[in-house]
């Protein structure tokens, strides 16, 4: 540990010693910037690199309104649909199967996971107004088919979805299983005899303005609205068990959408990925929807001009300006791309990440962090200096370092997701080229 702490002060002897570069993230070009919504913009990137053989790091990042990445951390399991919540953060942690609250101190506050045996899943997670909150899980289960249809498998594995919601004391509440409200027989394009049938995927859990949830089966196509009282099911729009006419629109629906949502006009706003549509083409699209004459009409969509198709993931927004976010999620072309579109389709952001990159849900909010973003300054006094070094030093006795945000974001100097004697140098040439 000495050796460490000599090290310190060695590099203050170094007058001529090079500046500390900047922060790593990733590379993007702006192509459009024409007066988009000023918010800050909340992502966390996946990779079409392989997490062990390849080297492209996953970020949780926060970009300003001017394009810049004012808050990144190489956030390695945590960060998953990484998204502003009832004033926090919340976020996805891989390992533990839960979902982490962090506040605007950058303090981690709680951690929030499923109960009877389920594990979370990181597709969607809803904080409530009322401090409870929303789960999602899958659950693989036996059935005997052949009671359903005579070819059917008499030992299928079947995966279906569940939904729990606790109140703020963590009690659960409400429990929804997919199995016990929808009949897998109405599904008629599955193969009933496999040995494992992939049922359910959902992507998004959003209370609707009644208090019932609207809930995204992308697997089928298909938007569920439930009962949050008895689990019955309201109504399903798109897919084999569509109850809607479908108007003015040109696909005549959606395809293996994400990012279901109620605005708050009424309509129904989704991105809608396409992967079947005859040419595929992704899009954001909004219907107004007629629950009583049971119609959905189309009523917007956009579609980017070089015929993006997002294979999997994306998201949209609505924004307070009546601007649309839209995350094209993971694209053929293998790059990351975010526009922002106006009530007339008018381009006013395109930003393309050069790395290979995409991402799951990209969303902007004016939250901001209450405590300072230097880097580095990890007793918070507001500057960089010998005693922040000597605390990061101290860190690194500790038999198993801890990792939780603040310590990525304010040890982590060289972002490579590692606390050791690396950071120490990189702070210290950062000191040097402050003076």
């Amino acid at each position: 540990m000495n050796l460490i702490k000599n090290k310190i002060f060695h590099f203050f002897t170094y007058i001529c010693m090079a500046y500390a570069q900047e922060v790593n993230y990733l590379d993007f070009e702006i192509i459009v910037n024409d007066d988009p919504y000023p918010a800050n913009m909340f992502m966390h990137n996946l990779s079409h690199v392989s997490p062990i053989t390849g080297t492209m790091p996953r970020y949780m990042a926060i970009v300003d309104p001017l394009m810049n990445p004012n808050w990144v951390v190489n956030s390695g399991h945590l960060g998953l649909d990484f998204k502003v919540q009832q004033e926090n953060l919340s976020y996805f942690d891989d390992d533990m199967n839960a979902w982490i609250i962090l506040n605007e101190n950058m303090v981690e506050v709680d951690t929030l996971a499923c109960v009877n045996g389920y594990h979370a899943d990181f597709h969607d997670f809803q904080l409530l107004t009322n401090g409870g909150y929303l789960l999602q899980a899958y659950d693989s289960i036996s059935v005997d088919l052949s009671n359903i249809d005579p070819g059917g498998n008499t030992n299928a594995t079947v995966v279906t979805l569940i939904i729990q919601e606790f109140d703020s004391d963590k009690n659960l509440v409400f429990e929804w299983n997919a199995w016990d409200h929808l009949n897998i027989a109405n599904y008629n394009y599955l193969n009933l005899s496999a040995n494992f049938i992939n049922w359910m995927h959902g992507n998004s859990m959003h209370v609707d303005a009644d208090s019932n949830i609207i809930i995204s089966n992308r697997r089928s196509s298909e938007i569920i609205k439930i009962d949050r009282e008895n689990g019955q099911i309201i109504w399903i729009l798109g897919g084999p068990n569509n109850q809607f006419t479908i108007m003015n629109d040109a696909y005549n629906g959606f395809n293996r959408q994400h990012d279901a949502r109620r605005l708050e006009n009424g309509n129904l706003l989704l991105f809608d990925n396409g992967n079947d549509h005859d040419p595929p083409l992704s899009r954001a699209v909004e219907y107004e929807l007629n629950e009583t004459e049971m119609t959905a009409n189309m009523v917007w969509d956009f579609s980017h001009p070089e015929g993006y198709v997002g294979l999997a993931m994306g998201s949209v927004q609505r924004l307070p300006n009546n601007n649309t976010l839209i995350n094209w999620g993971r694209l053929v072309e293998e790059v990351g791309v975010i526009t922002e579109v106006d009530p007339n389709n008018n381009i006013v952001l395109d930003l393309k990440y050069t790395d290979p990159v995409y991402f799951y849900r990209v969303t902007k909010q004016e939250w901001q962090f209450e405590t300072n973003l230097t880097l580095g300054d990890t007793n918070l006094d507001g500057q960089v200096d010998i005693i922040d070094l000597n605390i990061i030093a101290d860190h690194l006795i500790e038999e198993e370092p801890n990792l939780s945000i603040y310590h990525l974001y304010r040890f982590d100097v060289n972002r490579d997701r590692i606390i050791d004697a690396a950071d120490i140098d990189d702070l210290a040439g950062r000191i040097i080229g402050f003076q």
